[in-house]
């Protein structure tokens, strides 16, 4: 009889994995700043607001419903946004454990886990806004489904396990299109294990062509097109229609993917740490001593990594390809951790010290690049959000600062109002031009903003201010020494008014460690009574205070948040440490 998947001790060490892949990664969280969040966060606000924009977003719905549900209780915030990714990349760890455990016991499920727990892509961006991570879980849940269900002894668990398989396939689909290179991956299941092969799969094609055919007559309902998924990529992407040929894909483009996973991107990080390294050399000096990995996850591995590498059409004569990202290519980081996991435990089997050392030895560098990794967006981000909850305890003035300013303070609104902060041109003589012009309010200069696709020459330098026409109201930590994406200090700057545009004495409080000037009441002569006694109340109110100077301090929260090199975790409300 063979031995139920989940029994309590399995249960145990999964919420023991899960835990220690989520505490770190909460500690290091990086929360809304790519540059794709300001679309994501309009998707899920049109949802709330009982819309859904016809664009490539829109079929998504298996990462958008539970965005949008998490909103609604915690609202359009960045805890509301950010929490199902969290919860999705949390419990993929242990539907790791559940996958390496059905293939190689209960030793697979636990190495696989850490794999992934340690996984340096996985590790930062699940603290962020990743759709992917929602196709990568259903994508790997299928796929558990397939080979639980081909190993399955019960006809009747058969059944239920291949219809399944078939609601998460069409779930991953409605994560990304993409997730029908899974088709491939599940044939090649099939022919693997065709001898356990029986009319009990067909309950997978009853079931997901059925779903399939009803998302392609709902879609051709609402837009005219069944395949309103696969022409929407296109057009978002700028494939399709006359200017698609200026999308001609470079060989930096083409081999971006294949460099991501062996050589350090362009911020000097490992995200794919050293698996892809260690799966050849293993797989190499499996060839000679007969060490094997899982041929099916191996399948899985080198077909989705060949369809994304070439996702390539023809136009006019030229071969175009959309935009790559970093984080498109974690689709990939479940199988190849369970392609590793593979090779270690038949190691083990051979060699129990040498496999222990080589897991250590993996784990400890990857965790070292997991920190370095997402170190970079935490600060990058935490850079953004404090300026903007700074700006807005100034006194009502108008604030200036470039794009990936005034667009993530809108982001962070919670009210989801109009842009408070005032947009700078993007490049420095048109700026230092605009900065010229402006007599009253503040600016933002330094500071990162998106480290990997931002525009780090967007950014206002506090060298292009004029000198003798601003005063230093802020400057904020350095929490790393200068690099190219974050080249000095974040400052915030108050323009110095001229005599008379001032018109008195300014009311409002002062900046931190300044002074500020108490504004005199008229309250009559100075023999006016102390004490006012109101006829219609009763009540005594005190006399309005001279003309006086007054020291401020900054309070507390603002010394804490300040001044510490500890990056506040982008869920907690401001003033709440």
């Amino acid at each position: 009889m063979r031995e139920r998947l989940v029994t309590p001790r399995d249960v145990a060490w999964m919420l023991v994995l899960m835990a220690l892949a989520l505490a770190p990664r909460l500690y290091w969280a990086s929360g809304i700043g790519l540059s794709d969040d300001f679309i994501f966060r309009g998707e899920v606000n049109a949802v709330l607001n009982k819309q859904i924009l016809p664009d490539n977003q829109a079929y998504r719905f298996s990462w958008w419903f539970p965005a949008a549900l998490s909103c609604r209780i915690f609202g359009l915030t960045e805890l509301g946004l950010i929490l199902p990714f969290t919860v999705t990349a949390t419990l993929a760890v242990g539907l790791l454990y559940l996958f390496g455990k059905t293939l190689w016991g209960r030793p697979g499920g636990i190495i696989a886990a850490l794999l992934l727990a340690a996984y340096p892509l996985d590790f930062a961006w699940s603290t962020m806004v990743t759709t992917d991570i929602v196709l990568s879980f259903y994508s790997a849940l299928t796929m558990l489904l397939v080979l639980r269900a081909l190993a399955q002894d019960d006809p009747a668990w058969r059944r239920r396990l291949w219809a399944l398989a078939g609601v998460t396939l069409w779930l991953a689909y409605h994560a990304k299109i993409s997730a029908l290179l899974l088709i491939p991956v599940v044939a090649v299941a099939c022919l693997a294990n065709r001898q356990r092969l029986d009319r009990c799969a067909l309950w997978f094609l009853a079931t997901a062509v059925p779903l399939f055919a009803f998302s392609s007559l709902f879609l051709y309902v609402l837009t005219g097109d069944p395949l309103f998924p696969y022409h929407s990529e296109l057009e978002f992407q700028g494939l399709a229609g006359p200017l698609a040929k200026v999308h001609a894909i470079s060989p930096d483009v083409f081999w971006y993917y294949p460099q991501l996973l062996f050589f350090p991107d362009s911020l000097g990080d490992l995200v794919h740490s050293v698996y892809p390294h260690a799966l050849l050399l293993l797989a190499a000096v499996g060839i000679v001593f007969g060490l094997r990995s899982s041929g099916v996850v191996l399948g899985w591995l080198i077909i989705v990594f060949l369809g994304m590498q070439l996702a390539v059409l023809p136009a006019d004569g030229v071969w175009i390809s959309g935009f790559r990202n970093i984080r498109h290519l974690h689709v990939v980081v479940y199988p190849l951790v369970l392609a590793l996991t593979g090779y270690l435990v038949a190691l083990r089997a051979r060699s129990p010290l040498g496999a222990v050392v080589l897991l250590v030895a993996l784990l400890a560098f990857s965790g070292w690049e997991c920190v370095a990794t997402a170190q970079k967006t935490q600060i990058a981000f935490a850079d953004r959000r404090t300026v903007c909850r700074y700006l807005l305890e100034l006194p009502p003035k108008p604030s200036y600062a470039d794009q990936g300013i005034v667009i993530w303070c809108t982001v962070l609104d919670p009210t989801n109002g109009p842009p408070k902060v005032k947009e700078l041109p993007a490049d420095a003589p048109s700026r230092k031009a605009r900065i010229a012009t402006i007599t009253s309010g503040y600016v933002v200069t330094g500071g990162a903003r998106e480290p990997y696709y931002g525009c780090p020459s967007c950014i206002t330098s506090a060298s292009e201010l004029p000198a003798g026409r601003w005063r230093l109201v802020q400057k904020f930590p350095d929490l790393v020494p200068p690099v190219p994406w974050r080249e000095e200090a974040l400052r915030v700057w108050e323009a110095i008014e001229p005599p008379a545009a001032r018109g008195g004495p300014q009311r409002g409080r002062a900046p931190v460690g300044g002074f500020h000037r108490m504004p005199a009441h008229s309250s009559g002569s100075p023999t006016t009574t102390a004490l006012r006694t109101s006829c219609a109340s009763g009540r005594t109110t005190a006399p309005p205070r001279p003309l006086m100077i007054q020291r401020t301090r900054p309070s507390v929260t603002r010394e804490r948040s300040f001044t510490t090199t500890r990056v506040i975790p982008p869920w907690l409300p401001a003033g709440s440490v």
